[in-house]
């Protein structure tokens, strides 16, 4: 589930559920409404695996969190990027990407010991676009453009991946855009 604020609400929606869409006044509101809301969808299948992924405006580019056992790492994967949003020069390159259907530039806060699998469970249809940024070194961040075209393993970084390759393994094997963060 992909939960954002709108404006004066929060929003949940899920790639894997289509119309499957709720509203609620507050995150708690949100939160408590999520386990009902996917047993309704899914008639009360007890084998359904609720994934909670939060997504938050930052410096004009959409930052998504997975709210997992790694969440903190993932955060701290964010305040970089919005650190790197914070200057002019490195705020243009990280805007200068593909965007997804929607006109958003999303970034999704990734880890080595993430899989391709993991990212592409998060996309939409054929016509979604996210970058995955993941920590590179303590001042670095490591960014790859993802679309649906490349998830079908058209001509893309990470084509010829097996789904469950970690981005530690691409990152060894690609050279992927590298941000140097200012001290």
């Amino acid at each position: 589930m992909l939960v954002r604020r709108d404006g004066p609400c929060w929003s949940a929606w899920s790639p894997q559920c289509p119309g499957l869409v709720a509203a609620e006044t507050t995150a708690e509101e949100m939160r408590a409404a999520l386990p009902d809301l996917i047993a309704w969808y899914f008639d009360g299948d007890p084998d359904v695996n609720l994934r909670i992924h939060l997504e938050l405006e930052v410096r004009g580019v959409i930052v998504r969190i997975a709210q997992d056992a790694d969440a903190w790492e993932r955060q701290l994967v964010a305040e970089r990027l919005g650190a790197a949003l914070g200057m002019d020069s490195q705020a243009e390159q990280l805007r200068a990407v593909r965007a997804n259907a929607a006109g958003e530039v999303v970034y999704v806060c990734a880890l080595p010991s993430d899989q391709i699998s993991w990212l592409t469970g998060q996309m939409d249809d054929e016509d979604d676009a996210v970058v995955v940024a993941l920590p590179a070194t303590e001042s670095e961040l490591w960014t790859l453009q993802f679309d649906a075209l490349r998830r079908r393993g058209e001509k893309a970084p990470g084509a010829g991946y097996r789904p469950e390759a970690t981005f530690d393994e691409i990152m060894a094997t690609f050279a992927g855009p590298r941000l140097q963060l200012s001290a």
